[in-house]
C-alpha cells in the first residue's frame, strides 16, 4: 500500500468497505450532500494534468440536464452509467470501456416539447423532454423517469418505470401525471386547483423513499398560472398516493431548487424549498423551507424569512440550492438568490418571526450578485466542511463547529465564477485526509444558458489549492458546454459530466504511456 494515506489503508483493510459505490439518485443520496464518500481511486495525489484527463465521450440524441446515474456491476456484469436527454431518451452505457461506444440499450419515451412553446429563456432550444434526474430502485431493478411530451396539441407529463437491464416498461408503466386539490388559487375552478402540465416545469430530481416516487414541479420562468406541486406515486404499482400544492389559495411558490431533488430523512419526512409566491402561514407557503409528513401531503413544520415580501419583489427565491440535511445532525440548510445560507433545526424549524433569530443561523456566503445554486458537504477528519460557490464570487468552505457553521470561510479559491457559480460534488474515501476532492463545473461567462464551461478539481481540505482543470490541456480535456446546474457524477475512479453538446464526457486516470511513446520521448532530439 505504498503511497496510500494511512487512514485509507486502514479503511481498505475493513471487509466490504472497498465495494465501490453506486449513484442511484440526484445529488448522491437522500440528504442531498452531493458527496460520494466511497471513492477509492481518485485522490489529491493523482488528480493532476499528467495523470488525469478526458478518457472518452458518449453520443446521445439531446441535451443532458439530468445528472448521470451509475450502477456498480455484479460479478461478470459491466458497470453501467444511465443518461437521460431532453429528446426524451434514456441510455444505458458501459461505464468503463472506451471502445464500447454503442449503448447497452436505448429507449425513447415520447415526442418532446419544442422549447419555444414555453417562452422561457432559461431552456436551451430546441426541446424539453426529460429535464429532471431519474431515480433507481436497485431492489427491483427499476429506473423511474419523468418525460414531458406534446401530443396533438396537448401537454403531458408521464412517470415511467423502466427495467434496468433492458429499458423495457415495467407493468403499469407509464402513468400520466395528474392531480387536484381543494383551493381558490391561480387556475382554480369551482374550488379545485388542478395540475396543468403545460404551465409547469419538472426540474427537481425525483425522490424515492418509503416505496414512493415523489415528483416536484415549478414554473417556466415565472410564466403562466403556476404553483409548486409535489405528487407521490407507489413505486410498486405507479398508483398516485398523494398530491401537495404549495399555494392552493394563492399563486406561485414553485418547487424547483436549482434541479436538486427533495430531501428525505430516515423517518421518511420530506423537505422542499419554495420560490417566490404567496404566503399566509396556513395554506400558502411561498419563500419557505418546508417539512412534509412521509405521506407527502401535509406540512409538519416550516420556516419563512421575515423579509419574504422583499424577496418576492426582487425575485430572490429562497432555497435555490435545494434542501440539504447535514449528516449526523438535525440541521437543514439551503442557499438562496440573496446569497445567504440559512440553517434550521428540523425538530423546530422556527416558522416566521421578526429578526429570524429563532433559527440556528443565517450568514452571507456569496455576493455580486450571489445566487447560490449548489452546495456540497464533506465530514472529513479535520472537521465537517460545507462548500459554496455563488455566481460572481469565489469558491468557499465553511467549517461546522459546535452545532453551527463558522461564518468566516476556512479557505477560498482564487477564481470568480460566471453564471450559476460552481455546480459542486465531493469525492472521498470516508473522512480520510488526502482523498477528498471538491469538483466543480463552472461557466466561463455570464451567459445564463449557453457558453464554454470547465470541470475543476480542488483539494477538499483546502479549496485554495486547485489540483486540475479541463483547460490545462485543452486539446485533450476540454469539456465543451456543460449543462445548466447538472451535478457531475464522481464514482469508481471516473467523473461523468452531461453537456449541451449531445454527449456525455467521461474523465479519469489516464492509461500509462505505451512503450513506443516512452521510447520516442527518450530518443535524442536534434
Amino acid at each position: 500500500m505504498r503511497g496510500i494515506p494511512v487512514g485509507l489503508a486502514l479503511l481498505l483493510a475493513i471487509p466490504g468497505w472497498t465495494q465501490p459505490a453506486s449513484v442511484l439518485t440526484a445529488n448522491y443520496n437522500a440528504n442531498r450532500t452531493n458527496a460520494n464518500v466511497r471513492e477509492f481511486t481518485l485522490n489529491t495525489a493523482n488528480v493532476n494534468v499528467n495523470q488525469f484527463g478526458k478518457l472518452f465521450t458518449r453520443a446521445v440524441d439531446g441535451q443532458i440536464y439530468a445528472q448521470p446515474l451509475y450502477v456498480h456491476g455484479q460479478p461478470g456484469k459491466p458497470n453501467v452509467v444511465y443518461v437521460a436527454t431532453m429528446h426524451n431518451s434514456v441510455y444505458a452505457f458501459d461505464a468503463d470501456d472506451p471502445s464500447a461506444s454503442a449503448p447497452l440499450w436505448q429507449v425513447n419515451l415520447g415526442p418532446s416539447v419544442p422549447s419555444a412553446n414555453y417562452v422561457c429563456s432559461d431552456l436551451v432550444p430546441p426541446e424539453v423532454g426529460i429535464l429532471s434526474t431519474p431515480v433507481i430502485n436497485p431492489a427491483t431493478g427499476t429506473l423511474y423517469a419523468v418525460a414531458n411530451s406534446l401530443e396533438q396539441g396537448t401537454y403531458f407529463y408521464r412517470l415511467h418505470a423502466l427495467d434496468l437491464a433492458s429499458g423495457q416498461e415495467k407493468p403499469g408503466s407509464p402513468v400520466v401525471i395528474q392531480a387536484a386539490v381543494p383551493g381558490t388559487g391561480w387556475g382554480s375552478q369551482q374550488g379545485v386547483v388542478r395540475f396543468a402540465p403545460g404551465q409547469h416545469l419538472q426540474r427537481p430530481g425525483l425522490l424515492f423513499t418509503k416505496n414512493t416516487i415523489y415528483v416536484a414541479f415549478g414554473s417556466h420562468c415565472d410564466n403562466g398560472l403556476w404553483h409548486g406541486w409535489l405528487i407521490g406515486y407507489s413505486a410498486s404499482t405507479l398508483q398516485q398516493v398523494s398530491a401537495f400544492n404549495t399555494t392552493p389559495n394563492g399563486r406561485a411558490g414553485a418547487i424547483w431548487q436549482g434541479g436538486r431533488a427533495p430531501a428525505a430523512d430516515a423517518l421518511g419526512n420530506i423537505y422542499v424549498t419554495t420560490g417566490n409566491g404567496d404566503w399566509d402561514g396556513s395554506a400558502n407557503r411561498g419563500q419557505s423551507l418546508l417539512k412534509l409528513d412521509p405521506a407527502g401531503s401535509s406540512v409538519l413544520d416550516w420556516f419563512t424569512p421575515d423579509n419574504y415580501p422583499d424577496l418576492n419583489r426582487g425575485d430572490l427565491d429562497v432555497g435555490t440550492s435545494g434542501p440539504m440535511l447535514v449528516p449526523g445532525t438535525s440541521l437543514l440548510l439551503a442557499g438562496s438568490k440573496d446569497g445567504l445560507i440559512r440553517v434550521v433545526d428540523t425538530n423546530a424549524m422556527g416558522h416566521l418571526q421578526p429578526g429570524n433569530s429563532q433559527i440556528v443561523q443565517q450568514f452571507p456566503a456569496a455576493a455580486n450578485p450571489g445566487y447560490i445554486f449548489s452546495t456540497a458537504f464533506w465530514n472529513n477528519t479535520n472537521g465537517p466542511l460545507l462548500y459554496v460557490w455563488g455566481w460572481g464570487d469565489h469558491l468557499k468552505s465553511y467549517r461546522l463547529s459546535g452545532g453551527s457553521f463558522d461564518s468566516t470561510p476556512t479557505a477560498q479559491g482564487a477564481k470568480v465564477a460566471g453564471f450559476q457559480g460552481g455546480i459542486l460534488a465531493v469525492s472521498a474515501a470516508g473522512s480520510t485526509p488526502g482523498t477528498g476532492i471538491l469538483w466543480a463545473v463552472t461557466r466561463e461567462t455570464n451567459q445564463e444558458v449557453y457558453g464554454p464551461t470547465t470541470l475543476r478539481a480542488f483539494d477538499a481540505s483546502n479549496v485554495a489549492r486547485q489540483l486540475w482543470n479541463s483547460n490545462l490541456n485543452a486539446s485533450r480535456d476540454q469539456l465543451g458546454t456543460a449543462s445548466k446546474m447538472c451535478t457531475p457524477t464522481v464514482v469508481n475512479g471516473k467523473v461523468y459530466v452531461g453537456t449541451f453538446d449531445n454527449q456525455l464526457v467521461v474523465y479519469g486516470l489516464l492509461p500509462p504511456p505505451s512503450s513506443a511513446s516512452l521510447s520516442a520521448r527518450s530518443a535524442p532530439r536534434f
